[in-house]
């Protein structure tokens, strides 16, 4: 899942002094940046793909962590702002951009062609591999690309993904794309799928938690494809400030650190 890293920067947790507290709805969570802010930038993610994002439970509440949660910590920084994160449905992202329900999206997100027609793109901050997870016991049945392309096998996505248009690959496979990634984990452990699309990163964190789960053989995807964050449309300042924090984080060498700790948070 680890998008191919630019040597992409980390976020240090704790240089920002951060309460997390679940809001007025289940799905949303606040992180006080700092207490003489009085204003909130709001997040809008789907935490369901560790270590990218996932939530935990801390002192008996959930919050929601990962490489994303940091890297908006960030921005909420520069922006002089507390954040808050609203955590849906990956296909409903964009759409709550869109309609102004929040600032801006991070979540693993690919900046395709056909999303940018929809909402801008910062730099990319991430770039990853993509891989295909299946179950232990099959990883000498399932040693290449045409043992899992057949009329029997049954391929798994997360709805709205780019991993989802990974699977179609498989064309004489019959893929199954639902919203959540534990989900899909869930029916690969159940053999209601034979293999599941995921991005390298959060394939290996599923294998280090799981031992009957493996990462194929087999080579899907582009090496170019990478993780961006989205803004609405011509909202150019907020976007320019989004790739000034890529850049410092990068420069800094920090990012890098934050997706080491996020990796060992999730194993």
């Amino acid at each position: 899942m680890f998008k191919k890293l630019s040597v992409f920067v980390m976020l240090v947790i704790t240089t920002i002094t951060l309460v997390a507290c679940g809001s007025t709805a289940s799905n949303v969570f606040e992180f006080v940046i700092d207490e003489s802010y009085t204003k909130w930038i709001t997040l809008g993610t789907s935490a369901d793909y560790p270590p990218y994002e996932w939530p935990i439970t801390e002192n008996g509440k959930t919050t929601i962590v990962g490489i994303d949660i940091e890297l908006a910590k960030e921005i909420a920084k520069a922006a002089g702002k507390n954040l808050r994160v609203i955590n849906k449905g990956f296909d409903f992202l964009l759409e709550d951009l869109e309609a102004g329900k929040v600032d801006f999206v991070i979540s693993a997100m690919t900046p395709t062609p056909a999303r940018a027609l929809r909402v801008d793109f910062s730099k990319v901050y991430y770039e990853a591999t993509q891989s295909v997870l299946i179950k232990a016991s099959n990883l000498e049945i399932y040693n290449s690309f045409e043992s899992l392309n057949q009329a029997n096998i049954k391929i798994g996505a997360q709805l709205g993904s780019i991993q989802a248009e990974l699977a179609l690959e498989f064309d004489q496979a019959t893929t199954q794309f639902i919203q959540a990634i534990p989900d899909l984990v869930m029916r690969l452990e159940d053999n209601q799928i034979q293999g599941l699309v995921l991005e390298t990163a959060v394939a290996e964190s599923y294998v280090r938690n799981r031992p009957a789960l493996a990462i194929a053989n087999i080579k899907i995807g582009s090496t170019e494809d990478g993780t961006a964050v989205a803004v609405a449309k011509g909202n150019q300042d907020f976007l320019a400030l989004i790739n000034q924090v890529i850049d410092e984080l990068q420069e800094s060498g920090r990012f890098a650190e934050i997706v080491s700790e996020m990796v060992l948070l999730n194993s």
